[in-house]
């Protein structure tokens, strides 16, 4: 179920989770702070609109989603130029393209996923308003908290660098990076399949699917400052446009 405590609190930490993975992927390059500025401002941007306006439902899953996958397939890329740098030079074309390597596998593997059928529909209906499917709860033994894998994550990096050098260590992160993209891809392949035919249908629809708690969305969204000041600045826009 995805209501406005949980749509705000998850977009503001994946936005916080994903500029700080940036800026801590690119800290030492001098000259990519310009590009990490831009696609920071770029992503604020995006963030606010879908807490604070966005009612499609397919687009703020695919947003989630893409922003997942996009942090792993980043760390990935940086660990592919890096490794590359050290043999082609940091200014070189061979490298850069190289660091391209990992988000040309995971798109590829999208592409290939997207175009299957799926097995089962991952959503449920109520007219116009969609929510995910519940799923069968996990066994204890199975469901991983994100933050002991993060934690695990960075101590096996940790581990991996003093004891292999950071070439060894950047090419193991580089494929291991790059198989947990495909991976993750894999395991949410009905969602993402899904989300195509949502979008199939929206295109025979006067309007498109919106969240199962629009209604209490709405609600929160009237007492936060920000969507009233958006709706404010679109109104005016729209006077001013007539």
């Amino acid at each position: 179920m995805i209501d406005s405590d949980r749509l705000r609190k998850f977009s503001w930490f994946l936005f916080s989770f994903f500029v700080f993975l940036l800026a801590f992927g690119t800290s030492g390059f001098k000259y990519f702070w310009h590009a990490v500025f831009f696609i920071s401002f770029s992503a604020l941007i995006w963030n606010l609109y879908l807490i604070y306006v966005c009612e499609k439902f397919a687009l703020y899953i695919t947003s989630v989603l893409v922003s997942v996958v996009g942090i792993f397939c980043w760390l990935a890329s940086v660990s592919a130029y890096l490794v590359a740098a050290r043999f082609w030079g940091k200014t070189s074309v061979i490298a850069l393209l190289i660091g391209l390597v990992p988000i040309g596998v995971s798109s590829l593997a999208y592409l290939v996923l997207a175009s299957g059928k799926p097995s089962f529909h991952p959503f449920e209906y109520d007219g116009i308003k969609v929510q995910p499917r519940p799923q069968a709860k996990q066994r204890k033994s199975t469901a991983y908290s994100p933050l002991l894998v993060a934690g695990a994550t960075t101590l096996a990096a940790s581990v991996f660098t003093k004891t292999l050098g950071p070439l060894s260590a950047g090419m193991v992160a580089m494929f291991g990076l790059t198989t947990f993209s495909v991976a993750l891809l894999f395991h949410v392949r009905h969602i993402i399949r899904g989300l195509r035919l949502l979008r199939a249908q929206e295109k025979n629809m006067p309007k498109p699917y919106t969240f199962m708690q629009i209604d209490e969305i709405r609600e929160a969204r009237n007492h936060w400052w920000l969507s009233r000041l958006f709706k404010w600045i679109a109104r005016w826009r729209k006077s001013s446009g007539a």
